[in-house]
Parts: structure tokens; C-alpha cells; sequence
């Protein structure tokens, strides 16, 4: 058990790294952090975070998210809620999430990390 007292929903269940064989070992990494990020986020919704432990607790494949029908639902519920927030934003809010995004993909190419990521 993680010693930064995360708490879990359903006895028995784990928190495991991502090891995703077609990915790579900093892909795995940033995947694992960013899945424990969503599932540790209350204001993320519960659907999601539900996925996010099932992932991080083995139950479920990352290729599988898609097939699992909560996890299709989870996803797709959650990229409309994310393109309906895109489409309200004006022109200059977009290039200002567009120039952070930019910043940080800099950063982390400096950093060693996601070097091959480029955002459009």
C-alpha cells in the first residue's frame, strides 16, 4: 500500500504503475502519474475516476477502455463536456490554452520527457 494514505473504494483494491509494453517507460510513468492525478481530482467526474482505478488496479487494459462500456461511456461524456467548454471559449482564451500547452511540452522536452510529444 502507497504510504501517501490514498484510500480506496472497493477492498482488495490496488494501485499499480502502468506497464504497457507498446509504450514506453517514461510514457508508462507519465500514464500512471496522470491516472492517479484523475482518480485523486474531486472535481474530476466519478465515472472517470472510476476507470482510472480500474486501470491503475489491473482489473483493466488500457486497449481495453474503449471495449469496457463504463469506460466508453466515461470517455466520451467527458470529451463532450471538454469540446462544449472549447466551443464557448473565445478566440484568445483558446490561444492562450494552446500557447500553455506549447510552454509545457517545451518543458518537459527539456526535461527529457515526452520528447517526441509536439501539440498541433
Amino acid at each position: 500500500m502507497s504510504s501517501n494514505n490514498v484510500r480506496f473504494s472497493a477492498p482488495g483494491e490496488r494501485d499499480y504503475p502502468v506497464a504497457d509494453r507498446d509504450l514506453a517507460e517514461e510514457q508508462n510513468e507519465h500514464l500512471t502519474r496522470s491516472l492517479r492525478a484523475v482518480r485523486d481530482n474531486a472535481a474530476a467526474p466519478a465515472e472517470v475516476q472510476d476507470l482510472a482505478r480500474k486501470v491503475l488496479g489491473g482489473r483493466l487494459e488500457l486497449k481495453d477502455v474503449l471495449d469496457d462500456p463504463s469506460g466508453y461511456r466515461a470517455l466520451t461524456d467527458g470529451i463532450a463536456g471538454m469540446r462544449e467548454s472549447w466551443r464557448s471559449m473565445s478566440p484568445e482564451d483558446r490561444q492562450a490554452v494552446r500557447a500553455r500547452v506549447e510552454e509545457k511540452a517545451e518543458e518537459a522536452e527539456a526535461d527529457g520527457v515526452g520528447a517526441t510529444y509536439r501539440p498541433r
